[in-house]
């Protein structure tokens, strides 16, 4: 699980911001939390305050130490933050894979452009390695780890991490295994109206209609629609090998494509619906942008019962919608308030004891939170 993370000099995060993940001591909703950690977070903040570039930021891992879909080129534009001289852009992971720490940390010039990892593992040093250095002391990687292997990286695209991964049994350091394949498990998208716009997880994805009709669900996602006050009967209809996902109306005798039909909202549910079926048994982490855009208050409290019900992944939420904002479906130590540069749940947030009956979304809107 993700801990903590860390990045500087990032898009809008001039200075070092802090994504502290670790949990509090509640007795309520034991649930979203998991080994100490906020397994189940929600970001509130303005706009242009940097969730979104949180969300980036955090997905940046995926284009290095996976083969998984990386974060579109089109929000990686000044991927330095503008108002600095430094040209290092850093990141810092912190993990707990069952009793290990793996903290990971790497700099990068540009989007493909590494310049140094480290990574240690329990507090031991397990990799200092920097790119562009003639010092074998600045280029250091424990021999245990990788035996005969000889490290001689021209590509400064290949993370070193990634290169050792591939080229030496998995038992050889447990916590390297379980960091890159916490990674390849990540998943990002985001819930506007932009189509499937997605990273990590799985790459070259049919569209969301295709991705249906492989899991066979459509009775299913029909249901699902229903329970979110939407009635459809849908149909299949094949095309040149291609499956289209059909509504149909006046007792089958019409029917139309489900997007020619389909509200801002429904197609966001439909959204949700295959990723859910398609990647939550597996995922690592999901982090859902603006998760509820064109979602009724009804629906997004719906998702987030459901996302709370599935313990087996870490989900982070951006939202502006402070009806979630509830202890019935979150916690103070699980909520986060953004503002530039700095993000902290509302439990630091306040000198005040919050307890199981204080209407959290009242106190945010009448000012009780540090900002």
């Amino acid at each position: 699980m993700l801990r903590r993370f860390e990045v500087t000099n990032f898009k809008g995060f001039k200075d070092t911001l802090v994504f502290d993940l670790s949990a509090r001591d509640y007795a309520f909703n034991p649930e979203i939390v998991k080994q100490d950690i906020v397994n189940k977070a929600i970001i509130y903040g303005k706009n242009g305050v940097g969730k979104s570039s949180l969300g980036i930021a955090l997905f940046d891992i995926v284009s290095h130490l996976t083969d998984k879909e990386a974060m579109p080129s089109e929000y990686l534009r000044n991927y330095r933050n503008l108002d600095s001289d430094d040209l290092d852009v850093n990141f810092k992971y912190y993990f707990v894979f069952d009793s290990d720490e793996v903290v990971y940390e790497y700099t990068k010039l540009k989007p493909n452009f590494l310049f140094l990892e480290r990574l240690t593992i329990n507090g031991e040093k397990v990799i200092d390695y920097c790119y562009f250095s003639d010092k074998e002391s600045e280029k250091y990687i424990n021999r245990q780890l990788i035996g005969d292997l000889n490290i001689d990286l021209s590509d400064n695209k290949l993370s070193v991490i990634k290169y050792i991964y591939r080229n030496t049994p998995t038992n050889t350091v447990p916590g390297i295994t379980k960091m890159v394949q916490f990674c390849e498990n990540m998943l990002w998208y985001r819930s506007l109206s932009d189509g499937n716009t997605y990273a990590g997880f799985t790459n070259g994805v049919s569209t969301l209609s295709e991705m249906l009709y492989e899991k066979g669900n459509i009775e299913d996602f029909a249901q699902f629609l229903k329970e979110n006050g939407l009635e459809y009967s849908l149909e299949f209809e094949e095309s040149d090998g291609k499956h289209t996902l059909m509504a149909l109306f006046n007792e089958g005798k019409k029917k139309v494509t489900f997007h020619s039909v389909a509200s801002t909202g429904t197609k966001a549910l439909f959204l949700f619906y295959v990723w859910s079926v398609t990647a939550f048994k597996q995922a690592s982490l999901l982090f859902i942008d603006e998760f509820d855009a064109f979602f009724h208050y009804e629906s997004a409290e719906s998702i987030v019962k459901e996302l709370n019900c599935a313990h087996n992944f870490q989900t982070i939420l951006t939202t502006h919608n402070t009806y979630l904002m509830q202890n019935k479906l979150t916690r103070p130590d699980c909520c986060y308030i953004m503002t530039r540069n700095k993000i902290s749940n509302l439990y630091d947030a306040t000198d005040k004891e919050i307890r199981e009956a204080h209407n959290l979304e009242k106190m945010y809107i009448n000012g009780a939170f540090r900002e």
